[in-house]
């Protein structure tokens, strides 16, 4: 249970209207309860984007101090009608760490944390939000049951390059250099494997490597998708799984991918995306 140190007073979805008893509106988060300005610590790491007081037509308007957070999957993660706020935008904060206190600042009928997952998170107003309040947020309780922390998919990719191809990889959880060499040489080995492509295995991204890279889409399956899926974790896209299956979820991922580095968005990996990933 993600918030087992808190009291659930409200759950996310369709609720009796809390102003006018008249009626249902859709609550788009959760709302916790410990006790008034009791310390609120981040539920994963992320990139503060906004911190103090949301003002009206910012999509942060009626929540009062507010911290929003940016994290590994794009999703905004918002802490609402804090009581002080203790981080400041630009800030990167762990898992645990503390980033305000519980408050009633904003519209509110008392003191307690508004926790929402918002589906994009932007860095100028409105902040990821839309007025579709149905569809605006994740929610926040399965959001966190089904996350994973950056360091755990790393630590399984790395497992994974060293069990199919010996790269001798030490298992930190560091997606760096070294982590790219090893997906490299995974992938020309896949390429000489497959489409007898004659390549130097020597985790170098070069003209030939380049040359023999082949464009894979939405019913692909085997190593060469799982390599992608795993460069797409390490470059901070979430394909949701390292089953070696291009579904949906991986074009999606692809199409976010190139999106933030504004090249072709088509979903297809070729020529122009491996070398965006692997460089």
């Amino acid at each position: 249970m993600p918030f087992r140190d808190y009291r659930v007073t409200s759950k996310f979805g369709y609720r009796r209207d809390v102003w006018t008893g008249i009626g249902f509106t859709f609550h788009t988060g959760i709302d916790l309860v410990k006790y008034h300005k009791a310390s609120i610590q981040a539920f994963t790491d992320g990139e503060v984007i906004f911190a103090g007081m949301g003002r009206t037509g910012t999509g942060l308007g009626g929540f009062g101090k507010v911290v929003l957070l940016q994290d590994k999957n794009n999703r905004g993660q918002l802490y609402a009608h804090l009581d002080s706020v203790s981080v400041q935008r630009g800030q990167y904060v762990k898992k645990g760490q503390v980033i305000g206190e519980q408050g009633d600042t904003g519209k509110t009928t008392g003191s307690h944390l508004h926790y929402e997952v918002r589906k994009k998170a932007e860095t100028q107003p409105p902040y990821g939000w839309t007025s579709d309040r149905t569809n605006n947020c994740l929610d926040p309780t399965k959001y966190l049951q089904n996350y994973r922390d950056n360091k755990h998919i790393i630590q399984d990719i790395q497992s994974g390059l060293n069990t199919k191809y010996q790269t001798g990889l030490s298992i930190d959880g560091i997606s760096g250099p070294l982590t790219i060499k090893a997906a490299i040489k995974g992938y020309q080995i896949e390429l000489n494997k497959q489409f007898n492509a004659k390549l130097n295995v020597d985790g170098i991204w070069g003209q030939k490597t380049k040359a023999a890279t082949v464009t894979i889409a939405s019913g692909a399956k085997g190593n060469i998708t799982w390599i992608l899926q795993a460069m797409l974790y390490i470059k901070g896209e979430n394909p949701k799984g390292l089953d070696g299956i291009f579904g949906t979820n991986t074009n999606n991922a692809v199409k976010s991918f190139q999106q933030k580095e504004s090249i072709l968005i088509d979903g297809k990996a070729g020529k122009v995306t491996w070398e965006k990933l692997f460089l």
